[in-house]
């Protein structure tokens, strides 16, 4: 094809969960920047606005706010974008943690984490992630098992495969299941179970879990029994939180000792200890 259609999307809240929809609907790269993100397809970008505007809704909804969601959109002549894409993704540094797409060389004094931008949920970028990897960098996983709940890219559970833990994961989106599964290939590892759905399929594991991680939307973690599945001694990764809810999600984990807070640009990540 001699030309593609280019859709620019600004958005003023949540980027990140409209850049995750984007990837779901379209199942193409995306090119992220500080207000929005760019969508390059041959598909139809009236299609993908709708979505995006059906999408911006139920997000008020959930979050009982307003949204400026705007659209600019052209057809360019072709080029290889997805190599300009890839130019733009540079690998980040948590810790003794190195992430970095499959085209960038490893660091030999690292624990190298390969994730493939086109499928993530998750790349170490977003406040979020960044505060998780470095809430498990401070912990000894070695021979301990871990929960990832809401998976995402699978990068905290390739991490913490890749720092010596027995690791399960899930989500409710199954292209997430999938990307997890391929991040994981692309780090030669096998987790332990990686399923699609949510904690109700592993009621008998209550107890089981050195350590449960979270990195989801705070709605969705006061909604979830996630210390229940913490052992005694064991800890709670909680991220996803914007900073105004941090009081409603440590109110329903009171009865655990909160260890550390940190806070990414508007996201906190909560580590608490269950006694």
């Amino acid at each position: 094809m001699e030309s593609y259609n280019c859709l620019n999307v600004r958005v003023d809240k949540f980027l990140w969960l409209f850049a995750n929809k984007a990837l779901e609907i379209t199942q193409e790269a995306i090119e992220e920047d500080n207000e929005g993100f760019i969508i390059r397809t041959y598909q139809d970008i009236e299609t993908i606005k709708k979505q995006l505007e059906s999408y911006s809704k139920e997000i008020e909804v959930l979050m009982q706010e307003k949204i400026c969601l705007e659209f600019e959109s052209q057809i360019l002549k072709n080029q290889d974008w997805i190599t300009k894409y890839r130019d733009s993704i540079q690998p980040i540094e948590c810790e003794k943690y190195y992430i970095c797409p499959p085209w960038f060389a490893p660091k030999e004094d690292k624990i190298n984490l390969i994730i493939e931008p086109a499928l993530a949920f998750g790349s170490g970028h977003h406040g979020s992630t960044f505060g998780c990897l470095e809430a498990l960098n401070s912990l000894s996983l070695e021979n301990k098992r871990i929960l990832d709940v809401g998976c995402g890219s699978g990068i905290l559970a390739i991490a913490a495969k890749k720092s010596g833990g027995e690791v399960w994961c899930c989500d409710t989106d199954e292209m997430a299941v999938n990307a997890t599964k391929n991040n994981a290939q692309k780090n030669n590892l096998i987790l332990d179970k990686v399923f699609l759905g949510t904690l109700d399929k592993i009621a008998n594991k209550k107890g089981y879990f050195d350590v449960v991680v979270a990195n989801i939307l705070a709605d969705i973690i006061v909604a979830l029994p996630l210390d229940s599945y913490v052992k005694d001694g064991g800890v709670l990764i909680l991220s996803g939180i914007l900073e105004k809810h941090t009081k409603k999600v440590l109110d329903k984990f009171k009865n655990l000792e909160l260890l550390t807070q940190n806070n990414h640009e508007e996201w906190v990540t909560l580590t608490l200890k269950k006694r």
